[in-house]
C-alpha cells in the first residue's frame, strides 16, 4: 500500500513541530531550573590602604617639619616640604656613605687612618670661618670609629672632609658617591653639595627626607649607639660634649643637631616611648629655625605629644561599604563590614588591610558572609579580622531575560 504524498508531508512536519515544542521546552526547562552562575566581585582579593586621622601637633610657626615612627617612615608633616640647607644633619649621610664602603659593628674599631698636612689644612680654615671642629695634626691616627665618634658627637667638619677623604679619595668623589646613594635610599629631595659637613648651605634635604635618613640612622647599630652619645673622649683632645643639650630629656636618644647662618637651627631627634608593652621610637625633624636653641626647645613639645598621640582607630566602621556584586541583569547587592575594624595606631598613621572576598551564590539572602577584611600583625597589634557581608539579598532576573541569556546557567 502506497501512502500518499500529501499525507507522509503532513506527518513529518507533525513530527517536527513535536520535535521543535520538545526542544523549546527543554530550552526553557534548562534556562528556569538550573542554577545562575555566581556573582563576582572587582574587588577580589586586594590590599586596601587605609589613613587614620591625623593628630593635632604643636608644630612650630617657621621652616618645616616632620614626625614619623621608625618601622613605618613619615607619618605627618607641616610646611612646603621644599630642600632646604641642613648644615651639621649632612654628617649622618656622610655616616651612612662610609659606612657602606667600610661597614663596622658595634665593638670595632675598623682601619687606622692617618691624618695628613691637608686635612690640618682643612682644620684651620674651618676655624677661621667659625665652623665646628675638632683640632687635628699631621700624622695624627685615629681609627675609623674614632672618627665617626668626632664627626658626630663634637660635630666636627674638618673630620667629615677628611673621613670622606680617606674613604673616597676626594671630597668631589665622596659628592658624586653620596647623590647616588642618597636615590637609592629614597631620599630624592635630599641633594650633597660641595662638602661632607654640611657647612655649604648647597647640602640640603626636606623633613619628610629627614624621617628616612634618621630611620637609616637609627637602623645601623653602631650610628645608633654613637648619636646617643652625651660626650666623647678624642684622642689627643679630651673630652668633647654633644651640641644635642635634650639628649636623655622626654625619651629623646639621638640624633643630630645642624647650625649655621644659612640654615638656622636643624634637628633631627629620635625618642624612645612604650606602647602596647612595646618600644617604640618616634623620630621628629624641624629645619628652619631661628638657632639651634630654638631648633632644641621647638621640638621638646613635638616630641612629647606625638608621644601622646598612639590611640585605639577605628579603620572600618560596621556597616562601611567595601565593594559590590554587580547582577547582569540589573542592580547591586553591597558588600559591608560586619563589625569595627580597630587598630592602635599612631595618629596619623596608614596600614594596609587585605581585601578578601570569594563569589557569590544567587540566590542568596542579606548578611550572607562573602569574605573578609584584615590587618596583618603590625608593631603594636596581632592580626585584626573582619566578617564582610552582604546588605542586600540578590534579586532574581526576569523570565524573559533568563530566556535570552542561556550563558549565565551553569
Amino acid at each position: 500500500m502506497v501512502i500518499p504524498h500529501t499525507r507522509r508531508h503532513s506527518r513529518q512536519r507533525w513530527y517536527f513541530s513535536l520535535a521543535l515544542l520538545v526542544l523549546i521546552l527543554l530550552y526553557v526547562g534548562l534556562c528556569l531550573l538550573l542554577p545562575l552562575r555566581l556573582l563576582y566581585s572587582a574587588a577580589g582579593e586586594s590590599s586596601l590602604r587605609i589613613s587614620t586621622q591625623k593628630a593635632n601637633l604643636p608644630w612650630p610657626d617657621y621652616g618645616e617639619s616632620a614626625v614619623g615612627l621608625l618601622g613605618s617612615g613619615v607619618i605627618q608633616t607641616h610646611g612646603q616640604q621644599k630642600p632646604l640647607p641642613i648644615a651639621s644633619v649632612a654628617k649622618l649621610i656622610t655616616a651612612l656613605a662610609v659606612l657602606n664602603k667600610y661597614p663596622l659593628s658595634p665593638g670595632q674599631q675598623g682601619p687606622i687612618i692617618t691624618l695628613d698636612a691637608t686635612d690640618y689644612s682643612l682644620y684651620t680654615t674651618y676655624v677661621s670661618e667659625q665652623g665646628s671642629v675638632v683640632p687635628v695634626y699631621s700624622g695624627e691616627q685615629l681609627s675609623e670609629y674614632q672618627m665617626l665618634e668626632a664627626m658626630l658627637v663634637p660635630s666636627g667638619n674638618n673630620i667629615a672632609d677628611a673621613l670622606v677623604r680617606w674613604a673616597y679619595g676626594s671630597v668631589a668623589n665622596y659628592d658624586t658617591y653620596a647623590n647616588t646613594f642618597l636615590r637609592n635610599l629614597g631620599l630624592n629631595n635630599t641633594h650633597v653639595g660641595g662638602d661632607a659637613s654640611g657647612f655649604l648651605p648647597s647640602t640640603t634635604s626636606t623633613a619628610s627626607d629627614l624621617i628616612i635618613l634618621g630611620e637609616k640612622v637609627m637602623e645601623n647599630p653602631l650610628l645608633k649607639q654613637i648619636v646617643g652619645m652625651k660626650s666623647v673622649n678624642i684622642p689627643n683632645v679630651g673630652v668633647m660634649n654633644n651640641y644635642d643639650g635634650i639628649l636623655g630629656v622626654d625619651g629623646i636618644i639621638g640624633i643630630k643637631t645642624g647650625n649655621s647662618n644659612q640654615a638656622g637651627g636643624v634637628f633631627l631627634s629620635a625618642s624612645k616611648t612604650t606602647i602596647n608593652n612595646r618600644p617604640v621610637t618616634l623620630l621628629t625633624a624641624l629645619l628652619g629655625a631661628p638657632n639651634l636653641s630654638g631648633a632644641l626647645s621647638d621640638s621638646l613639645p613635638l616630641v612629647v605629644s606625638l608621644q601622646a598621640s598612639f590611640a585605639k582607630v577605628i579603620l572600618v566602621n560596621k556597616g562601611e561599604v567595601l565593594g559590590e556584586f554587580k547582577q547582569p541583569w540589573g542592580g547591586y547587592v553591597q558588600i559591608v563590614a560586619k563589625d569595627n575594624l580597630t587598630n592602635l595606631l599612631l595618629q596619623g598613621q596608614s596600614v594596609n588591610a587585605i581585601l578578601s572576598i570569594h563569589n557569590l551564590k544567587v540566590p542568596s539572602p542579606s548578611a550572607t558572609e562573602v569574605g573578609s577584611l584584615y590587618v596583618p600583625t603590625n608593631q603594636f597589634n596581632g592580626k585584626q579580622v573582619i566578617p564582610l557581608i552582604t546588605l542586600q539579598s540578590t534579586t532574581k532576573p526576569s523570565l524573559i531575560w533568563r530566556l535570552s541569556h542561556p550563558e549565565a546557567e551553569i
